[in-house]
């Protein structure tokens, strides 16, 4: 069986579930100064899964709190916007995008992608971009995973097999089968939902930002998906770190020794989003 073209693969994107308003409106307002908290607990409101999510965290014996956090505004005041907007946004990603077989787990890519997801946003902080910008196109990065498998599963599959039989890289397997790489479906989906062009970019940037025709989000996010293997966030089984581009490095400014510090907090933080969406190996 040929397997689909690019334009078949976005085409069907239907396969894919819907987001929920609230994630909808987190990503859509990324860029957005005019967005508040108020309209954001009464999104959050609307979605029962979310809410438990984030009071299972704020009540949780990391913050050593003496009293019951019980609404989303105490939650708030506890975590911090950005926290609640973090752990919201992977809640309700990973919830709709639950498709697995026997050889593809979606829990396995989404541990992954908040570790790109956590080092994009201290990144984006320490270079003063967009953090939550950031944090979202670190999340959404290998969505073009889940487009290939939710339209092509048997071709998926078979890029999965030839990656472990070869032991190549699996863009390599992708281009091998489809002719195309998850990074060149996941950004063109983006361009489709009409998300941030920044999302997009950083997507279609993150396994070739060497001519830096994806701006600084596609330099981010490269970066990021580099230190997140080397940290070896997510456990990946035969974790291998991807070669970093020095010239994304350079166009950013990061200097590795004094970032270096950062190393605990990434970790600190990432175990923290695992612990509220119940990812933990």
């Amino acid at each position: 069986m040929t397997p689909p073209t690019l334009d078949q693969v976005l085409s069907g994107a239907s396969a894919l579930p819907t987001l929920p308003e609230v994630a909808h409106y987190i990503i859509t307002s990324v860029d957005d100064d005019t967005s508040n908290a108020d309209e954001l607990v009464t999104l959050l409101n609307t979605d029962p899964a979310i809410v438990a999510r984030i009071l299972s965290v704020a009540n949780s014996s990391v913050f050593g709190l003496s009293s019951r956090v019980d609404s989303m505004r105490e939650a708030i005041l506890v975590l911090g916007l950005e926290e609640i907007r973090s752990i919201t946004l992977a809640t309700a990603v990973v919830d709709r995008f639950d498709m697995k077989s026997a050889n593809f787990d979606p829990r396995m890519l989404w541990r992954h992608s908040i570790g790109v997801a956590t080092c994009a946003r201290i990144i984006a902080e320490s270079n003063q971009f967009n953090a939550e910008l950031a944090f979202t196109a670190g999340l959404l990065h290998d969505i073009g995973q889940l487009l290939l498998f939710a339209v092509a599963p048997k071709h998926f599959e078979e890029v999965l097999m030839r990656r472990q039989r070869l032991d190549e890289p699996i863009i390599a397997a992708e281009h091998a089968v489809f002719g195309f790489d998850h990074a060149v479906a996941g950004g063109e989906l983006m361009k489709n939902w009409r998300l941030p062009a920044e999302i997009a970019e950083g997507i279609l940037g993150h396994h070739d930002p060497e001519q830096g025709e994806f701006g600084e989000m596609g330099d981010l996010i490269h970066v990021a998906e580099v230190l997140s293997h080397a940290l070896d966030l997510g456990e990946l089984p035969n974790n291998r770190v991807p070669d970093l581009s020095d010239l994304a490095c350079a166009r950013m400014g990061i200097e590795w020794p004094a970032f270096s510090g950062k190393f605990a907090e990434i970790e600190a933080r990432y175990d923290e989003i695992l612990h509220a969406l119940t990812l933990q190996q």
